[in-house]
């Protein structure tokens, strides 16, 4: 049994010097990032300058440079802070603090951020976790950078959370994280590739955007919870919002589905289809099509389901052999076998149950009411419809489709 969950505290009560840093960084009425990222050039900055104490080689201190993250490029090019600046900025650290040593794994986390945060374009030249976190308020990472990890595993993001144009130079970490707002990944250049983890994530009101994004085979999507399919409820106002819902749903759907087919993830494939042609049949205005696209869901589950068509089947052919068994109850000349042969041959293309019944029994069937051979019929042409689509699903389950 999984330990449970430390206990979150609000993010003003912390006293995590870098959650100070956080939050006295949000204080800049432009640009929250540059202080963040004024903070962490000085750091780096000392960090290179105790590498030029040491006396080591160029090739060691190539590799000690790379190791210690503070060969950025990003960061070369963020402006320093102001001596005002740094002094309150280091004034949020204990006494005494070596700002020369001071580059390890950032930790965020078991907090509750009640205020609007922006990351955008912050810089994050270590590994940064926000596990078990709250954020309450929409939260901004457009253009950050992450140059290690990014954790956010156990996390809930109750509004909107952007992650545009940010650059994961590692892979990030959002399983079991709640969405309940807007989120997007996308990016504008449409060459990066994408590595993440979404195990046991949910996503209850909106869909990921990726656009621009190519996925790494490595992401995960394992036990994702996707928002339900907008429902039309036939007001105008409410119908227009639900129908640009439904459109951003599919645009996701497609774009995520051309992706996990590209990767090889072919169960994550067979879901956005699924979830595609769903949104696709409460678009559809209503006409025949419609009607043909939610019947298709309500007996195969849009291709996914075996079992559906196969209960279909089996009530089909239930309801024909009560019908029948209970006309023949009355004519000596049919018993049950007969009848089970009869309802059955009917049930299976090309195959006939009038090969297995006697001469004298099949003029008896003939001679049953007009009512029971229309039920018959009906169930022959019905199951070799049902039939295929129990073989499409189940082309779909077994890998059979290139």
């Amino acid at each position: 049994m999984s330990d449970p969950k430390p206990d979150r505290i609000l993010a003003e009560e912390s006293d995590n010097p870098w959650v100070k840093l956080i939050l006295w960084s949000d204080e800049h009425p432009v640009r929250p990032a540059n202080r963040w990222n004024g903070f962490m050039k000085y750091l780096v900055e000392e960090r290179r300058a105790r590498l030029v104490s040491l006396k080591v080689t160029d090739a060691r201190r190539l590799l000690l440079m790379k190791d210690w993250d503070i060969d950025s490029a990003e960061l070369r090019r963020a402006s320093p802070l102001s001596d005002e600046e740094l002094e309150n900025a280091k004034s949020l650290f204990p006494f005494g603090t070596d700002f020369s040593q001071l580059l390890p794994n950032i930790t965020i986390d078991n907090l509750i951020f009640r205020k609007k945060l922006s990351f955008a374009g912050a810089i994050f030249a270590r590994t940064i976790s926000f596990k078990n976190c709250c954020f309450e308020r929409p939260v901004d990472f457009y253009g950050a950078n992450f140059e290690q990890w990014a954790i956010f595993s156990g996390s809930a993001f109750l509004e909107a959370v952007h992650f545009g144009d940010a650059q994961f130079r590692v892979a990030a970490l959002f399983d079991r994280v709640t969405f309940c707002g807007q989120i997007d990944f996308y990016w504008s250049k449409n060459d990066r590739i994408l590595d993440m983890s979404f195990r046991d994530a949910h996503f209850l009101n909106f869909t990921p955007m990726f656009h621009g994004q190519k996925l790494h085979p490595g992401c995960d999507f394992h036990g994702v919870t996707w928002p339900d399919i907008p429902k039309r409820n036939g007001h105008k106002k409410t119908e227009d919002t639900i129908k640009g819902a439904l459109l951003a749903q599919i645009t996701s759907y497609e774009f995520i589905r051309t992706q996990a087919e590209h990767i090889g993830q072919l169960e994550l494939r067979k879901e956005m289809i699924r979830r595609e042609l769903a949104c696709r049949a409460e678009l559809a205005e209503p006409s025949f099509e419609r009607l043909l696209r939610k019947a298709y869901g309500w007996i195969c589950d849009h291709g996914t389901s075996i079992g559906r068509p196969a209960l279909a089947l089996l009530c089909i052919w239930g309801f024909t052999f009560l019908a029948w068994r209970g006309w023949a109850a009355q004519e000596a000349a049919v018993t049950t076998w007969d009848v089970l042969y009869h309802t059955g041959g009917r049930m299976l293309p090309f195959v006939g149950g009038h090969a297995y019944v006697e001469e004298h029994t099949l003029k008896a069937l003939r001679a049953a009411p007009h009512v029971l051979h229309f039920l018959s019929a009906m169930a022959a042409i019905l199951s070799p419809f049902l039939l295929f689509l129990m073989a499409l699903a189940l082309r779909l389950k077994f890998r059979m489709s290139v």
